[in-house]
């Protein structure tokens, strides 16, 4: 009998502050790199971002040789195709990636789930309380933290009071940190979240035009947000991004295969 995976979302209540990017980046490395097999519910319906990335990745190999070549050679060195990423309606997410893995003869490892970026309805609440583990990129904004807080903080007690809920944890991290940020205003937040008993990952996201950086039409650039090749060894270093990963990987008692 197959185990059961991971059911794991990047969610925010704020938009733009890269719940999607998080989740193209990880399920890329975890599958590419770290060795183990990852799925994607695309649930920010109707638009389904990482769904139509995938898609748009796919028109753009058909007619650039360099990734064609790249695409190749990387399949062939792991044994195994692309991630399968599948659209769904948010209230509808988790009865769709039961039905998708019980019809897949592979294994899972984890699902990750991207949910639309306001939580505002029983059937996405639902869905959220059913991931396993939640994962909160903040911008440094009042705005994103009052946002952030003002939904995180209840949902946080419901894990605490209801041993049934199948949510075990939440998780705060910092993204988009630059150098303008007062370190006097971070300690400050980081106090409130402890006060409230939240838990923030000691892992923080610089802010860097690299987390936009997609394949390109027809030239060869290194890539880092790629649903089809992991994110670039040399564009991660000064990223965190393999800090991030390796912390969630901690915290999920996951370990790579690679």
């Amino acid at each position: 009998m197959k185990q059961k995976p991971l059911f794991i979302a990047f969610s925010t209540q704020k938009g733009g502050v890269g719940k999607s990017t998080f989740t193209v980046l990880a399920a890329s490395l975890l599958h590419y790199q770290k060795g183990l097999n990852v799925a994607v519910i695309d649930c920010d319906y109707p638009q389904c971002s990482v769904y139509e990335m995938r898609k748009r990745e796919i028109r753009q190999l058909e007619t650039n040789l360099h990734y064609q070549s790249k695409a190749i050679s990387l399949f062939e060195s792991l044994g195994k195709q692309t991630y399968p990423i599948v659209c769904a309606k948010p209230e509808e997410a988790i009865a769709r990636a039961q039905a998708f893995l019980s019809e897949e003869v592979a294994a899972y490892d984890v699902v990750f789930f991207d949910l639309p970026g306001t939580i505002n309805n029983e059937g996405v609440i639902t869905t959220f309380m059913g991931m396993d583990y939640v994962f909160v990129p903040m911008s440094p904004s009042r705005l994103s933290m009052e946002s952030t807080l003002s939904f995180i903080i209840p949902a946080s007690e419901l894990i605490r009071e209801h041993t049934d809920i199948n949510l075990k944890s939440i998780h705060l991290f910092w993204n988009r940190i630059d150098g303008r940020i007062k370190k006097e205003w971070l300690t400050h937040y980081k106090s409130v979240i402890r006060e409230f008993g939240l838990s923030l990952m000691q892992t923080a996201i610089p802010q860097s035009v690299r987390y936009d950086r997609e394949q390109s039409l027809e030239g060869n650039d290194a890539v880092f947000l790629s649903t089809i090749f992991p994110a670039d060894k040399n564009l991660i270093k000064g990223s965190n991004l393999d800090l991030l990963v390796d912390e969630i990987l901690e915290i999920i008692h996951l370990k790579p295969q690679i």
